[in-house]
């Protein structure tokens, strides 16, 4: 159980995250939507013990998170497979550099790069460098996976293909997963709860279906500009 108490984080007296108390159970698909530069992304580091908060307290993260950042955050020099490989090596479990390596084969292959192992990050599409970090973020089969806007910049196949490798991998081993997303049209249907950050508080949590009902008004307007909750039903 993932559980966050009392968390806030200002930065140069600015406050960004007020007092946030949640959990996440063992095995939840999370969204965490709300408006650009509204401290999603800070959050998430929180979580995942990137950053501190100012005060409050995380608890159950522990060492086995794996984390998907903005953009990918690919190392440019290393091939495909270092990539991959990076945080076995950081986990320092004791792995042979051969089963390092064929731990990082198998995920490529989960997310259908198992032949573009020996490439360079500036060789793939945007599509596939996303694909690599998801493979990386979840190599070492962590309990605990974030994953900071998967999606951004990606023509839509391209994102549908990452939340389908998303839901693929949480079906396959139940890790608790929180993804911040901006492209809610996509990100509702593929997460069983929604946490809304608006004006640095959790203004709603609850499952997507009941937005339109639980939502303070000025979160729904925001959402229904991203989201067409009748279609959607």
């Amino acid at each position: 159980m993932l559980r966050v108490q009392s968390v806030s984080k200002s930065f140069d007296r600015s406050l960004v995250l007020d007092r946030l108390s949640f959990e996440i159970a063992p095995g939840e698909l999370v969204g965490l939507v709300g408006p650009s530069n509204g401290g999603k992304s800070v959050l998430l580091k929180i979580l995942g013990g990137v950053m501190s908060p100012d005060s409050g307290v995380v608890e159950g993260s522990g060492s086995r998170t794996g984390f998907l950042f903005q953009e990918g955050a690919l190392f440019d020099s290393l091939s495909v497979l270092e990539n991959v490989m990076f945080p076995l090596r950081e986990a320092r479990q004791g792995l042979s550099r051969t089963e390092m390596q064929r731990r990082a084969y198998e995920v490529l292959g989960e997310v259908g790069l198992g032949d573009h192992y020996q490439k360079v990050p500036g060789q793939l599409s945007g599509g596939m460098r996303r694909r690599v970090a998801l493979a990386r973020a979840i190599v070492a089969r962590p309990e605990l996976v974030l994953l900071d806007d998967p999606t951004g910049g990606l023509d839509p196949v391209a994102a549908s293909v990452i939340l389908a490798l998303i839901r693929s991998v949480h079906a396959e081993y139940r890790p608790s997963v929180v993804i911040v997303s901006h492209d809610i049209r996509r990100l509702l249907p593929n997460v069983e709860r929604v946490l809304c950050l608006f004006n640095h508080r959790i203004a709603v949590d609850c499952r997507p279906d009941e937005l339109p009902e639980r939502a303070p008004a000025q979160v729904l307007a925001f959402l229904r500009t991203r989201y067409d909750f009748q279609t959607a039903a």
